[in-house]
């Protein structure tokens, strides 16, 4: 697991005050709201004592650190989610923005994040020739079919770009989560996964899990061992 780095961008639900005071929404719409739009409980799957690990602290609803700054390459910034969210699910205008905010949050908090990576990234590389990241994600059919229209949704959504990805890894990956059961699509309904601005030359694949794989405490826990048992097979 050394040459392996887990980013984990769109789980927290923390928002940080200067955000609180632009919300246009009450409280329990913006709660239920974040809940739902959030990667909720996927960082409940990282393997323990793991240093390896890049998550962003703040909600996606306040930051997404997984958009491009540039709205004219982000499919997402039709909806008003790109790397400053305009509107929510509902595509209704939930925060106040101006200029000298989202430049404060890109400059202070984005290129932070990023940062944090491209350094971690780094380190892995001045010890080992390979660096592989897992961009970890969750997703809801009701959000997909709301958002894109898609249904017919498998558990399990692998993401990759054809540029930056290991063939093996992929392959592992796949037949891993098929022995567990798990139904498994390549770039459905997502694509894609990040990569280091610094060091393009990264590999890199996105799990993206169901909600509902593990919506009880006895599907939790099956899935729990079935991420242990993936890091163990890396």
């Amino acid at each position: 697991m050394e040459k392996y780095i887990i980013h984990v961008p769109h789980s927290s639900l923390k928002i940080p005050r200067c955000f609180q005071k632009r919300l246009m929404v009450d409280s329990k719409y913006f709660e239920k709201e974040n809940q739902f739009i959030s990667d909720f409980l996927i960082d409940q799957f990282l393997p323990p004592n793991f240093s390896n690990v890049v998550k962003f602290s703040y909600s996606r609803m306040f930051c997404d650190v997984e958009r491009y700054l540039d709205d004219s390459k982000e499919e997402m910034s039709k909806y008003g989610m790109g790397a400053i969210y305009e509107r929510d699910s509902n595509q209704r205008e939930f925060v106040q923005l101006d200029s000298f905010y989202k430049k404060y949050v890109i400059e202070y908090y984005y290129k932070k994040h990023h940062q944090e990576l491209d350094q971690m990234v780094e380190q892995v590389f001045s010890v080992y020739p390979d660096c592989f990241i897992i961009d970890l994600h969750s997703f809801s059919d009701e959000f997909v079919y709301k958002m894109f229209h898609k249904r017919d949704n498998p558990d399990i959504c692998i993401g990759i770009n054809q540029e930056n990805f290991d063939k093996d890894l992929l392959k592992k990956t796949i037949r891993h989560f098929h022995s567990y059961g798990y139904s498994v699509m390549v770039n459905y309904p997502y694509s894609g996964s990040i990569i280091s601005n610094r060091y393009p030359n990264v590999k890199s694949i996105m799990i993206e899990v169901n909600k509902r794989v593990y919506s009880n405490d006895s599907l939790f826990h099956q899935f729990y061992q079935c991420m242990m048992k993936y890091y163990d097979v890396l």
